[in-house]
């Protein structure tokens, strides 16, 4: 067994047992290219072993300049999702299938049509007319007791970022109508508002689309037509205890919730 397959291995483990992140760390500190390679590895293991099904999308992290400088990134980071952890809302889960659950209010872009990896380096413009719609959604994470603050970025990147899934809302809108300077962004929680600010959208969410399909092309992977875009979050990362019912709405967008039970 190589070093690599003995990581994957573990991390296999780990994330379909909900076990503390352990980094599993090398010296020298893995690179980013390196933690793409594991996290291939991991998807394709866990979805040959039937723990989780297809892949229902992307997920786009750290695309903020202020969070690029802080992990000390040349660009930001993408993971997966699963379709079996793709819901439509409003969704009711378990909170007791998480072992730190937290979220992140995000726009989502769902793709009409497959871009091409041929096509690849893609500007904004030219992926506006694969964009069916963006729609109000919540990124749902299983932090796993991480200590972000410490943590190696690639090394959550060969995790898959924490992404256990995500949660979509609506009605959205077209591409051609977003604004992202003028929504307001407001999180509810129980019924008492925790958040509430306008223009937050860490980048435009056309341009989020266009790197990630470039993005993928270089790694040989593709965004294809159905899959979603968890355009980068609106508010820091936010943890959530127990129960209760959480909802993220995003003026013109529309309302995403989730109960957790």
């Amino acid at each position: 067994m190589t070093d690599q397959s003995g990581t994957i291995e573990k991390i296999v483990k780990d994330v379909t047992t909900g076990a503390r992140f352990e980094a599993y760390a090398t010296q020298p500190e893995r690179n980013v290219a390196q933690a793409y390679a594991i996290q291939d590895g991991v998807v394709a293991a866990l979805m040959s072993s039937g723990a989780r099904s297809e892949i229902a999308g992307w997920k786009i992290a750290a695309n903020s300049q202020q969070l690029l400088e802080r992990f000390k990134l040349d660009e930001p980071a993408s993971g997966r999702v699963f379709a079996d952890q793709r819901h439509d809302g409003p969704a009711t889960l378990n909170a007791a299938d998480y072992t730190e659950f937290a979220f992140e209010p995000e726009i989502a872009a769902i793709m009409k049509s497959t871009l091409a990896p041929s096509d690849a380096p893609l500007q904004p413009d030219e992926v506006l007319a694969a964009v069916e719609r963006f729609v109000p959604a919540m990124e749902l994470l299983d932090m796993r007791l991480t200590d972000m603050p410490s943590t190696h970025i690639p090394d959550a990147i060969a995790q898959n970022i924490s992404n256990v899934g995500a949660v979509l809302g609506g009605p959205g809108i077209t591409p051609e109508e977003l604004d992202t300077a003028n929504i307001r962004t407001t999180l509810t929680i129980g019924g008492k508002v925790e958040h509430d600010v306008t223009g937050a959208a860490p980048q435009s969410p056309l341009d989020a689309v266009a790197w990630l399909a470039s993005h993928l092309a270089a790694r040989g992977l593709t965004l294809e037509a159905g899959q979603i875009v968890l355009c980068g979050t609106h508010s820091p990362i936010w943890f959530h205890r127990g129960t209760g019912e959480i909802e993220v709405e995003m003026s013109g967008l529309g309302k995403v919730s989730v109960t957790l039970i």
